[in-house]
């Protein structure tokens, strides 16, 4: 049995069939890793499921998607005073929250430390009185090559096409290879 308290895996629906996390999963279960996994589907969903985990006291609730997702699960963990701490599983386009933090893009390693990892406080920031962003807010340019990018070039593949986010990088924009 496990040492780690159970944990509550919110997943984007685009990233359910993701094999790389579904192995990740067997095999920390088969470790004794309590995880419940709900798949979102449609907007409300996120803060259902924080409810959810709340009823099952677990310890940790991973946001597995983008940075949409990750921001609608944080969201719902503090409008709901949760106590339980906000893993991650970077499953979007960019990604810039959990490599702003951190977070490996490695599917297993990221659901490992979010489970065995240390936690770490992160600033929710509020706009108008409601829990807006953790991560930025945006207008303008920035929002428009975010909604009129094509779909088909979002998503994991989508990333590469992305200029490279290490800090390490010389040089803006710098193409990560094919």
């Amino acid at each position: 049995m496990s040492t780690f308290p159970s944990s509550l895996l919110i997943l984007n629906g685009k990233g359910a069939n993701e094999p790389q996390l579904r192995e990740a999963i067997t095999l920390l279960r088969d470790e004794g890793v309590d995880i419940h996994v709900r798949v979102t589907w449609e907007k409300g969903d996120a803060e259902r499921f924080v409810d959810e985990a709340e009823r099952l006291n677990v310890g940790t609730v991973i946001a597995g998607g983008g940075d949409g997702t990750i921001n609608e699960v944080a969201t719902a963990l503090v409008q709901s005073g949760s106590k339980a701490a906000l893993g991650i599983i970077p499953l979007g386009t960019a990604n810039d929250f959990a490599t702003s933090v951190g977070i490996p893009q490695d599917l297993a390693s990221a659901l490992k430390l979010a489970i065995v990892g240390r936690d770490i406080a992160i600033d929710v920031a509020r706009v108008n009185d409601k829990t807006g962003f953790i991560n930025m807010a945006t207008g303008g340019f920035g929002t428009r090559i975010t909604t009129e990018t094509p779909e088909k070039t979002q998503g994991r593949a989508g990333r590469r096409l992305l200029p490279d986010p290490r800090p390490d990088a010389h040089g803006y924009p710098q193409a990560r290879p094919l």
